[in-house]
């Protein structure tokens, strides 16, 4: 039974955020892709950032780094290691075109793994594991500097200089073991973001005008666009008006996840937004099932199984089929394996 708490329309949220995650992933009309990733990725580091303490002693950081070691570096390794061992027998089956890894490939490819470096195919959507543990370990780190030495420096102050940071990182190479400063200073935009939202949150009115703002916001905003509609690829010159429009967007789910909790659907919202790491890890293994059925119905050539991430022929309401199977698949896998083999 679901705890009753003043926080569960953020489950929602995550929910609605990984079914668009997986929707952008489905080969959906440009329009609607576009629309979804100004917001649906910033929506997580939001998410987090919401429900974020500040930390101000020794004591409480370092339980704040094994916390995200196990909750966030620990499961990345788990399903990197399973999608690593099973790489040529994905290759075998035509589940992916990648080459075949000799020994040698292994060695290199898990070493790049444990260092967060680099990602199996099929789990190219761990950057935002990456991102989000990375981001919260230097927020947290600030957070208990500025308790000691800088206490009148503000939250606002912080997400500031964050994304002034992010934009100057456009013109840096990249960092050893980081990689893109850019990407993870506006991660870190974003986490502050989220810690402002839970603080003035008495003050946001979550209500049906403020939804339909950020919605025509969100519309308009995914269409003048320029540039790749990605938080991964923004530029120096998009980065501030992709953040402004993705807060927008931030806001409008949260409005949408505020009234889903008043109807019978926000119980299965709520299963599926504290259950979005089997979805983020096997939801593009999943639509390979997506693309065996469509190449049945379809009679295509099984070469196109391989297709990353869906096959795109046929594809006009199709993206709906594939959806589903991207977000009930790891769902139905990760409930059997806790009935069959942890008897949960």
């Amino acid at each position: 039974m679901l705890k009753k708490s003043r926080n569960n329309y953020i489950s929602i949220a995550k929910a609605i955020g990984i079914i668009l995650m997986v929707v952008g992933h489905s080969g959906c009309p440009s329009a609607i892709c576009n629309f979804i990733y100004l917001f649906h990725m910033p929506l997580f580091f939001v998410c987090s950032g919401y429900f974020y303490k500040e930390i101000a002693d020794k004591a409480s950081l370092l339980y704040f780094y094994k916390k995200r070691i196990n909750g966030l570096y620990l499961p990345y390794l788990k399903w990197s290691i399973l999608f690593l061992l099973l790489h040529n027998v994905f290759r075998y089956f035509n589940i992916t075109g990648s080459v075949i890894y000799q020994t040698h490939d292994y060695i290199r490819q898990f070493i790049r793994l444990v260092t967060m470096t680099d990602y199996e195919l099929l789990i190219r959507p761990f950057w935002f594991i990456k991102e989000l543990l990375f981001a919260s370990v230097i927020v947290a780190s600030i957070s208990m500097i500025r308790a000691h030495l800088f206490p009148q420096i503000g939250t606002f102050t912080l997400l500031f200089f964050s994304l002034a940071i992010a934009i100057f990182a456009k013109f840096l190479p990249l960092i050893p073991l980081i990689g893109d400063c850019s990407l993870l200073f506006l991660s870190i935009a974003y986490f502050y973001s989220g810690v402002l939202i839970q603080k003035y949150k008495p003050s946001i009115p979550f209500i049906t005008s403020v939804l339909i703002v950020s919605f025509f916001v969100v519309l308009i905003g995914s269409i003048l666009f320029t540039g790749t509609i990605d938080m991964r690829f923004t530029t120096a010159k998009n980065m501030l008006p992709y953040f402004l429009l993705s807060l927008s967007g931030v806001i409008m789910v949260l409005c949408i996840s505020k009234k889903l909790e008043n109807i019978s659907i926000k119980y299965t919202l709520y299963y599926i937004g504290n259950h979005t790491m089997p979805i983020l890890a096997l939801n593009l293994l999943a639509l390979k099932l997506g693309n065996l059925i469509k190449i049945w119905i379809y009679n295509l050539p099984i070469d196109k199984l391989s297709s990353y991430t869906v096959i795109y022929e046929y594809n006009t309401y199709f993206w709906i089929t594939y959806t589903i199977i991207g977000i009930s698949s790891p769902l139905l896998l990760h409930f059997l394996y806790n009935k069959l083999f942890l008897r949960q």
